[in-house]
């Protein structure tokens, strides 16, 4: 048994860990092959990782905990104890990424790239995989009618397209870097105006400003051009969000939004009954019809969720789920503040790799998917989890080692 826990632990720290950059390819065939990926990575990762737990960085663990304490606790008394008990492990499942990331980044020093070039690479592999999937939507062959809302994913591209850039900058050659870059940013933001993602597109745009800013060092006026010339391309070819502010005249913002705005007002009107503990994890679809139903034009609509993840967290886990929530991801930048100046280059382009893609989900994250979804619970904690490891290696290098005294004459 101790031998094959050996072999379990060492093929884990050699390649296992890398699982994650292929799950946003595996969203291409589905919830189960995700879910079954990232299961079989969080029970090979928690086998594997005893041996180094004093590895762990102490605050990040300490926080991590603290917030998976509460989630549990916010399940009794619930409407629904066994979905908060599915979500809660569907959560712990996909955010202990936190704590697997770094350990396995200290294994080499080569495995921040590999963790970069592996992003890139199976990036451009989900890529392709939803143009490839296109015409089958279009031209009908999967037997329903094209519907933008339930058959094109186009909120993973965000997050992954500064990986592919970072690819792109550094492989290129000088002469073509630039063309191709703006190749792909074209064929990511062409997707995304065709599913009309709203919020996929603020998260493109918070992606590529803060990659431009940190990873190739633009002034701020170029950054905006920039910003405006990508918002232009996507209002130019998909004015549909603008022709439905004329489904309710009197509050155009609520349809320019799909409600969302509505959503927001009416949970902040109607607060959980447990302010400190919320409803329940996994438990929001419950909430009454006065927080998740409203009216736009003569249609009523109702929802499972409030489309911003930090009133998701507030209304599902209270008070105290969402300041923890808070507190982890604000312990993260924080860290990685303090030590800005002192990562070396090519340490701070990794980093602002890192920071493009938690830009990128965080921004659409309050537009759209929630705190236990995919994007925030998995990929969002990916990314922590190497600012993690690049913040605390900036440290460790940057404190000078004890000095031992070995003079018989003092002691």
């Amino acid at each position: 048994m101790s031998r094959l826990l050996d072999r379990l632990q060492g093929a884990f720290f050699r390649w296992g860990w890398l699982s994650p950059v292929v799950l946003p390819l595996t969203q291409l065939g589905g919830r189960g092959l995700f879910n079954t990926l990232a299961g079989f990575y969080a029970l090979w990762g928690l086998l594997s990782f005893w041996r180094r737990r004093e590895r762990l960085d102490r605050p990040t663990l300490l926080l991590y905990l603290a917030l998976l304490g509460v989630f549990l606790l916010t399940i009794p008394g619930s409407v629904d104890p066994v979905a908060g008990i599915r979500t809660w492990l569907g959560f712990l499942m996909q955010s202990v990424t936190l704590l697997l990331i770094p350990l396995a980044l200290r294994e080499s020093p080569t495995n921040p790239d590999r963790l970069l070039d592996g992003m890139a690479l199976f990036g451009a592999l989900t890529l392709a995989g939803l143009y490839l999937l296109l015409p089958w939507y279009l031209l009908g062959l999967s037997g329903q009618p094209f519907d933008h809302e339930t058959q094109l994913q186009e909120d993973n591209l965000p997050f992954l397209t500064p990986f592919l850039l970072a690819w792109l900058w550094r492989n290129s050659s000088s002469g073509w870097r630039y063309a191709v870059m703006s190749g792909v940013i074209a064929l990511v933001l062409g997707y995304v105006a065709l599913a009309e993602g709203r919020a996929a597109l603020l998260g493109l745009i918070a992606a590529l400003t803060v990659f431009s800013s940190s990873v190739m060092g633009w002034r701020p006026r170029s950054i905006a051009l920039l910003a405006l010339l990508v918002l232009a391309f996507a209002i130019a070819v998909n004015t549909n969000p603008f022709l439905k502010m004329q489904l309710d005249p009197e509050q155009p913002l609520d349809a320019f939004t799909a409600g969302r705005t509505a959503l927001w007002r009416q949970a902040l009107a109607h607060p959980p009954p447990r302010a400190w503990l919320g409803i329940g994890i996994g438990n929001g679809a419950h909430a009454g019809e006065e927080v998740l139903g409203f009216q736009l034009g003569a249609q009523g609509h109702r929802v499972k969720h409030l489309h911003n993840f930090v009133l998701d967290a507030w209304y599902e886990t209270g008070l105290l789920g969402v300041s923890l929530l808070l507190m982890l991801m604000g312990a993260v930048f924080v860290r990685l503040l303090r030590v800005w100046r002192c990562l070396s280059a090519q340490d701070r382009q990794r980093a602002g790799v890192w920071l493009a893609a938690a830009a990128a989900l965080l921004t659409a994250g309050l537009l759209s998917f929630s705190y236990t979804s995919r994007q925030l619970a998995c990929y969002l904690f990916v990314a922590f989890g190497a600012l993690i490891a690049l913040s605390r290696q900036s440290l460790e290098e940057a404190t000078p080692p004890a000095v031992v005294d070995t003079d018989p004459d003092r002691r």
